[in-house]
């Protein structure tokens, strides 16, 4: 049986909560991270058929050093389809100034348009979900977080 908590990642609450999973032979825990899209802009969007990338960001704090992120675990997927993408790049850097440092993964649009299906979804907020492994002595094993973006067509 999989028990699933709910909790809403938001600046102003706690972004550590854990999620248990008891059934099969052991117990794995689940960290409840923040995470942010675009994380460098003032708008959170993300324009269909654009080119470069995206940037999405998973918050470092007290209980969560992003440094020991299993870089080849990360995965970012939707709730609109089964895909995953895989970052082309990551940095580690302080983007909301509270001491920790911060993982930024940086995505191609268009293979995030594409393998997440998101073309069909102009003017819609979309919640994008980052999973990933710990190290082995790092405690939690999987962490996970969400954030919606906006997304809009490509005018120009």
């Amino acid at each position: 049986m999989f028990l699933l908590i709910a909790a809403t990642a938001s600046p102003a609450a706690s972004s550590e909560s854990y999620v248990s999973d008891q059934g099969g032979e052991g117990q794995t825990d689940v960290m409840d991270v923040e995470v942010r899209v675009n994380p460098d802009k003032d708008v959170n969007c993300v324009k269909t058929m654009e080119s470069g990338s995206t940037k999405i960001a998973v918050l470092g704090s007290a209980e969560l050093d992003v440094e020991k992120i299993l870089e080849n675990s990360v995965k970012v997927s939707s709730v609109k389809s089964a895909g995953e993408v895989e970052p082309y790049a990551m940095e580690y850097r302080d983007i909301d100034s509270d001491g920790y440092k911060d993982l930024v993964m940086s995505l191609d649009c268009h293979e995030l348009m594409i393998q997440l299906d998101l073309r069909k979804c102009f003017c819609r907020e979309v919640p994008l979900k980052v999973r990933a492994v710990l190290e082995e002595n790092a405690g939690t094993k999987t962490i996970e977080g969400s954030d919606t973006t906006l997304i809009l067509p490509r005018f120009r």
